[in-house]
């Protein structure tokens, strides 16, 4: 254990290094770290890690940030730690990282920003409250369209999580715009599903096609999805 904890209070120490990438490869490592047990985690909080994350969140490169989310995500497990997040200043550079994220097409960290936000605010209605004051209903909710299924169906969850019933979603969104979101929404899980049920139809043709040899040019099968 003592080791253990060198080890943390060692990466932790190269956060405050001045090197960049540095920076974003440990909050990676602790990424890492922070999924293995409740020990290592309370470790990683203990060691001062969560006011340099955020901090990393703000100020990192793209991967850092990226990487601070992750990490940020893995540790807001309860309810003293995710207020102790938040009171070091998240929220802004997330939900900011959503919204980058999505204007970059990066949906490495539009999806550990999506489940930051979501960890942090599911079980707390005061946290839902602070996140809705930041703006993060409308961030997730433009994600929540995203092209790529996994970033899109993480935007989803974590809006769910800031927007648990019908009347918080109104609130957060408004009428209007909620609805024109669930349609889109709608859209989008079906050709996910088309995307999915597509590539399975096409890798099993191809499999018959290796087996029963060439094709007649006349006899090819086009798979087209919108």
């Amino acid at each position: 254990c003592l080791m253990a904890a060198n080890d943390i209070q060692a990466l932790v120490a190269r956060l405050r290094g001045p090197d960049r990438a540095d920076q974003a490869s440990t909050a990676a490592a602790l990424a890492q770290h922070a999924q293995a047990d409740d020990a290592t985690h309370a470790l990683i909080v203990w060691a001062g890690a969560l006011s340099l994350l955020v901090a990393l969140l703000h100020a990192g490169t793209e991967e850092g940030k990226a990487n601070a989310a992750d990490a940020i995500g893995w540790l807001a497990v309860d309810a003293p730690t995710c207020a102790r997040i938040v009171g070091e200043g998240a929220l802004p550079p997330l939900i900011a990282l959503v919204s980058l994220s999505r204007a970059c097409s990066n949906a490495n960290a539009g999806i550990n920003a999506c489940n930051a936000l979501e960890n942090l605010v599911e079980d707390d209605p005061r946290l839902r409250e602070l996140a809705e004051e930041h703006g993060a209903a409308g961030a997730l909710a433009a994600a929540a369209h995203a092209p790529d299924c996994g970033w899109a169906q993480a935007a989803r969850d974590a809006l769910r999580a800031l927007c648990p019933t019908q009347d918080d979603a109104e609130r957060a969104l408004g009428d209007t715009h909620l609805k024109s979101c669930a349609l889109v929404a709608e859209r989008d899980l079906e050709n996910c599903a088309l995307r999915a049920e597509r590539d399975t139809l096409a890798g099993g043709y191809a499999s018959l096609a290796s087996l029963a040899g060439p094709v007649e040019k006349g006899h090819d099968v086009v798979f087209e999805c919108e």
